[in-house]
């Protein structure tokens, strides 16, 4: 956006929207939720919502590409290093979630997201010598695996994370999780 007043007021009436959805997301499905209960609670009216989007599962789309789009820069800057840095990619995905926490607990509760299926294939290592980098002594032929069962279990202490109200820090967290990443490292190789 070039910054125009129209081109702020568009902003700002999409961001409305999408907060209007994200906040319905936490209490019900995707499936449920109507485009007259979304305009109701972001104040607009129908026309405006159909300006922007074609139906509620389309504002969800824009909504998780978003987020896929932020946390990809992320994954970018660690897939870009020599050695695999787990505790800084770790302490970024609790400090992201953290500070996106409403967004993220809407995402997570939803049956209909991929953001999180986006986001651990987009970190998966890609190559056999992306996997050595990572995970010098693991059994390249059980690769997937052992990356599935690694990212599920951080997915899992994630949820319950948000789910039991963030009351432990980012950094204990990422401790408890690399802490048991490495756990599971040692006992595989």
């Amino acid at each position: 956006m070039d910054g125009t007043p129209a081109d702020r007021w568009i902003g700002r009436t999409k961001d409305r929207i999408k907060r209007a959805l994200i906040k319905l997301l936490l209490k019900k499905d995707l499936k449920d939720i109507t485009v007259r209960e979304l305009t109701g609670l972001a104040d607009i009216n129908r026309g405006t919502f159909y300006l922007h989007y074609h139906d509620v599962p389309a504002l969800f789309r824009e909504i998780e590409e978003e987020l896929v789009e932020e946390f990809s820069q992320y994954i970018v800057k660690y897939k870009n290093h020599s050695a695999f840095l787990r505790m800084p990619v770790l302490g970024d995905l609790f400090q992201y979630v953290a500070l996106n926490r409403e967004v993220c607990s809407a995402l997570l509760r939803s049956r209909d997201s991929t953001f999180i299926a986006q986001i651990l294939e987009l970190n998966r290592p890609g190559t056999p010598d992306e996997f050595r980098r990572y995970y010098k002594h693991w059994d390249e032929k059980y690769c997937d695996y052992y990356y599935d069962f690694i990212s599920n279990g951080t997915l899992a202490m994630l949820r319950r994370w948000l789910e039991a109200g963030m009351k432990e820090s980012v950094e204990q967290m990422t401790l408890m999780v690399d802490k048991m990443i490495s756990n599971c490292i040692e006992n595989i190789t």
